[in-house]
C-alpha cells in the first residue's frame, strides 16, 4: 500500500512538473488532469480569462505566429498554471477535496517550495446549471478548499488569493449544451466546473 501511494504521488508530481515545462506561458488555456489542453467539440482550445496574445501557444492559435517565429511555449517564461477538474476533485455539488486532488495539491505545494513567487491565484468556477447565487457560493467554497489545503501544506497564506466566479466564465460555448438533457447535461457542462491555480511570476530559487 505504501509503495502504491508513493507511485501515485510521484506520478502527480511529474504531471504538474511536465505541465509547467510543456506550456510554461500557457495560463491562457484550460488543462485536463493529464496536462493536456482541453478542446471543445469543434477541436478548438478552451481559453481562460487570462488568455492574451502574449501567452498564446502555436498549437492552439497558429494564426498569431509569423512564419519562422518560435512558439511562445519555447520562449523563456516564469508562469505556472494548473487546472483541477471539479468532477475529479470534488463530488457533485460539494466542496470537500477528494483524495486524488489532495495528492496533486500536496505535490504542487512541494514544487512551490522550490520556487520564488509573488502570489498564487486560485479561481473557482461552476457550470450554468442551478441558480447564479448557488453557483457563486459553490465556486467560492471550492476555491477556499484549495486555498486552505495549500496553507496546510506550508504555502504562505499571505501569498494566496482565492475568489469564486460562479458560472460567469464558462469554457463551453453558449448554447453548446442547451439541447442536452439530464444526465448527459452534467457531462456536457463538466469542463465549466473547475478550479484554476496560477502563479504568474514563479522563479527557480
Amino acid at each position: 500500500m505504501k509503495t502504491t501511494s508513493k507511485i501515485v504521488a510521484i506520478a502527480c508530481f511529474l504531471s504538474v512538473a511536465q505541465l509547467a515545462a510543456a506550456h510554461p506561458t500557457s495560463i491562457g488555456y484550460l488543462y485536463d488532469s493529464n496536462g493536456n489542453i482541453v478542446r471543445n467539440s469543434f477541436g478548438e482550445c478552451w481559453r481562460t480569462a487570462e488568455w492574451a496574445k502574449d501567452n498564446a501557444v502555436v498549437e492552439c492559435d497558429p494564426a498569431l505566429f509569423k512564419k519562422g517565429e518560435p512558439p511562445v511555449a519555447e520562449k523563456k517564461s516564469e508562469a505556472l498554471a494548473v487546472a483541477l477538474r471539479a468532477d475529479e476533485s470534488f463530488d457533485l455539488g460539494k466542496a470537500e477535496l477528494k483524495p486524488d486532488a489532495r495528492v496533486r495539491l500536496s505535490q504542487l505545494a512541494k514544487q512551490l517550495q522550490t520556487l520564488s513567487y509573488d502570489m498564487v491565484f486560485i479561481t473557482g468556477h461552476a457550470d450554468r446549471s442551478g441558480s447564479a447565487a448557488a453557483n457563486q457560493l459553490l465556486s467560492e467554497r471550492r476555491a477556499n478548499a484549495v486555498h486552505n489545503f495549500l496553507v496546510s501544506e506550508g504555502v504562505a497564506a499571505d501569498k494566496i488569493s482565492s475568489i469564486g466566479k460562479g458560472s460567469s466564465e464558462p469554457v463551453t460555448r453558449s448554447g453548446e449544451c442547451e439541447k442536452v438533457k439530464r444526465p448527459q447535461l452534467a457531462a456536457c457542462l463538466a469542463p465549466d466546473r473547475r478550479v484554476e491555480i496560477r502563479v504568474p511570476s514563479a522563479r527557480s530559487k
